[in-house]
């Protein structure tokens, strides 16, 4: 598919050539705009579903935590205050990408946005989480690793964190790589690469 300034290139040779096909090419260019939009909402949305689905599991896992070990206080008290942890970030993204979810775009048949306005508030709602989400990750993945590596270490083994040290430390060495290198991968695919494009979009508008 080519792109909008190829698109524009051969729109002004149209142009100049007839009037005839203002209308259509016009149309053309809305449509490749709101494609492309609509693309990068959709790599974004696939994020939300992930990370939805993980969150979920992480809260069931905690919560069974919490219901089979509750005479174990200090295990019962760190499964909730992890559980805690992770609400603010479900929150923010419940609510931003529930925004961004119901964005309309104007058309012949529905009453909607603007196609610049539509692409400005999605990129808007997109760089709100992407700030949001790096912030609180600074705090969410070091603090949630720790605590459920100690769990586990409580749980099934003797002795927990304390008769192992040096395992535990390893363990969450490896689980803050390996989460690290998620992130930044994900944020490339997920956020910066949709971000730079509706950047695009919204310049191309400028032109």
């Amino acid at each position: 598919m080519e792109n909008i300034e190829e698109f524009k290139k051969s729109w002004s040779q149209n142009k100049a050539v007839t009037s005839g096909t203002d209308s259509f090419n016009e149309e053309s260019l809305r449509k490749i705009i709101k494609q492309r939009a609509k693309q990068q909402q959709h790599i974004s949305m696939k994020y939300f579903w992930a990370s939805f689905t993980l969150q979920i599991i992480v809260y069931a896992l905690l919560s069974h935590v919490m219901v089979k070990y509750w005479a174990d206080t200090p295990v019962s008290l760190i499964s909730i205050f992890c559980t805690l942890l992770y609400v603010p970030f479900t929150v923010m993204l419940l609510n931003k990408f529930k925004r961004m979810a119901i964005l309309k775009v104007d058309n012949e048949h529905t009453a909607g946005l603007p196609i610049y306005e539509y692409v400005s508030q999605q990129h808007a709602l997109l760089a709100s989480f992407y700030r949001f989400k790096r912030k609180y990750e600074l705090i969410l993945i070091p603090l949630s690793s720790a605590i459920l590596i100690w769990i586990f270490f409580r749980i099934y083994l003797p002795g927990g964190v304390n008769a192992y040290p040096i395992a535990a430390i390893v363990c969450f060495l490896i689980t803050l790589a390996s989460c690290m290198a998620a992130i930044v991968a994900e944020n490339k695919k997920r956020f910066r690469q949709p971000l730079a494009q509706l950047d695009l979009i919204l310049k191309d508008f400028a032109q």
